[in-house]
């Protein structure tokens, strides 16, 4: 019997014929549908670029390539200035060395002051850090090959061999591949009518739109909601992050689908709730089998199902099909299979 409603006695004589649902509790949310690209996180793109002047020798990379930490990009000869600067400044420390020693020799013979020696020790440091800044540049002579700091994929070459390459200046860009969910590596564009309700942290699944390609959806988060209509598309971007596959590199276009207003609610199908003046209601069937009207406040709209607020006692059936004739207290017959 539900709670706080009596059972009708036999004085109620007609009888609807019905099918039934049982009430349930889960989580329902309102599907939101989306179409976009896949791009790289802004936050993983990063140039590889050289810190002195060079001239590209060779590519060993195409765009799109994928590659892994330690493979080899290109090969470079630096610029004859910067070999000097490099030959210099190792020049320079070795003699200091040597310069060092033989004051020490003088200091020890009573032949040169501390002031002396103070100087030829901060010299050599001063000659050493010199060194080691050029060490770190790299700036040596001959050929030197440039290999990725990380796996990646080649999103775009900015040189051909032969070109003089300026210290700074993006050879190629490189995609991480991200593991950081703050990130977005996807565009979707969304009806501006649905945006409302989406939030950041919206689950989403993603799908390839390749009509060859039968991938399972890539699941994923909302990054951001966009707050203006893009006057080309005349839809709002949303922004999320979804860790990609072999089947959705960047540039693959893909469908989505985000789980908007998601929460726990009571799952009925749409057949189940009724409106008129008095607002939405569902009728749920007590052990006597008489039908009571429940006033239920609809919350989640997903497909042919509600997500609905309400005082409905677990388990009881809710009327699915010939919910349309019942009045309060009407009794029911229930057929056979549950819908």
């Amino acid at each position: 019997m539900l709670a706080g409603i009596p059972a009708l006695g036999d004085a109620q004589t007609t009888t609807a014929l019905v099918r039934v649902v049982p009430a349930h509790r889960a989580e329902i949310a309102r599907p939101v549908p989306a179409y976009g690209i896949v791009s790289s996180a802004g936050a993983s793109v990063q140039s590889v670029s050289l810190p002195y002047l060079a001239r590209l020798v060779r590519l060993r990379l195409n765009p799109g390539q994928a590659v892994k930490k330690g493979d080899a990009l290109f090969d470079v000869m630096a610029d004859p200035s910067a070999v000097l600067a490099h030959d210099q400044a190792l020049n320079a420390a070795a003699l200091a060395r040597r310069e060092l020693a033989r004051t020490q020799a003088l200091f020890a013979s009573q032949l040169a002051t501390q002031s002396q020696l103070d100087t030829a020790r901060k010299t050599l440091r001063d000659a050493e850090q010199a060194a080691e800044a050029q060490q770190r540049l790299g700036a040596a002579g001959g050929t030197h090959t440039v290999t990725a700091s990380f796996d990646g994929v080649v999103m775009q070459l900015n040189a051909s061999p032969g070109d003089q390459i300026s210290a700074g200046a993006p050879i190629a860009l490189l995609s991480r591949h991200t593991v950081d969910t703050r990130a977005a590596n996807v565009l979707l564009n969304v009806d501006p009518a649905q945006v409302g309700v989406l939030r950041a942290g919206d689950a989403v699944t993603l799908r390839p739109l390749a009509a060859n390609v039968s991938a399972a959806g890539a699941p994923g988060r909302v990054v951001s909601v966009g707050a203006a209509i893009d006057p080309t598309t005349q839809s709002v971007v949303v922004a999320a992050f979804v860790p990609l596959d072999a089947q959705m590199l960047p540039g693959t276009r893909v469908a989505a689908t985000i789980q908007a207003d998601k929460g726990e609610h009571w799952v009925l199908p749409r057949a189940s709730v009724l409106r008129d003046a008095g607002g939405a209601y569902v009728f749920q069937v007590d052990a006597h089998q008489h039908a009571h009207r429940v006033a239920v406040v609809p919350r989640v709209e997903a497909g042919a199902q509600y997500g609905v607020d309400g005082p409905l006692t677990p388990g009881a059936p809710v009327v699915s099909v010939g919910n349309y004739e019942l009045t309060e207290g009407m009794a029911v017959t229930i057929d056979g299979a549950h819908s």
